[in-house]
């Protein structure tokens, strides 16, 4: 009878840590996919945002602060930036938080130089989100 319950009980134990190890796999698995499918979301959406770059670069600062769109990527992933590299998310924030800053100019003439930022920070956000994936 000893033998029997001992028997059950390793079978349960045995079971319960197949399920465990089975779902935290799967977790993993599904969470590695959802961080390869954001970072493609926001390479794509930098890639878009090449003309920041460009213009900054070209000096063309009027057109560069009356260019600039709203980052559909970004506003309706910022709550999932954290699953990316740490070295993606400062790069990424920093980006985009000189983005919006450029959006909000009316008069950026006298602003060169933190326009010249955004498109170096434009470069450090492709490099860090191509690094990592």
């Amino acid at each position: 009878m000893a033998g029997v319950a001992t028997g059950l009980v390793l079978g349960s134990l045995v079971g319960a840590v197949a399920t465990a190890a089975g779902s935290y796999f799967v977790f993993r698995r599904r969470r590695r996919a959802e961080t390869d499918h954001l970072r493609l979301a926001f390479r794509t959406e930098l890639e878009a945002l090449s003309y920041v770059a460009d213009l900054a670069e070209e000096g063309r600062y009027e057109a560069l602060a009356a260019s600039v769109e709203p980052p559909q990527v970004y506003e309706n992933n910022a709550d999932r930036v954290g699953h990316l590299t740490d070295g993606e998310v400062e790069a990424l924030v920093a980006f985009y938080t000189d983005l919006y800053w450029l959006r909000d100019q009316q008069d950026i003439e006298d602003k060169k130089e933190r326009a010249d930022e955004v498109a170096r920070k434009w470069h450090e956000a492709v490099d860090a989100v191509r690094a990592a994936g």
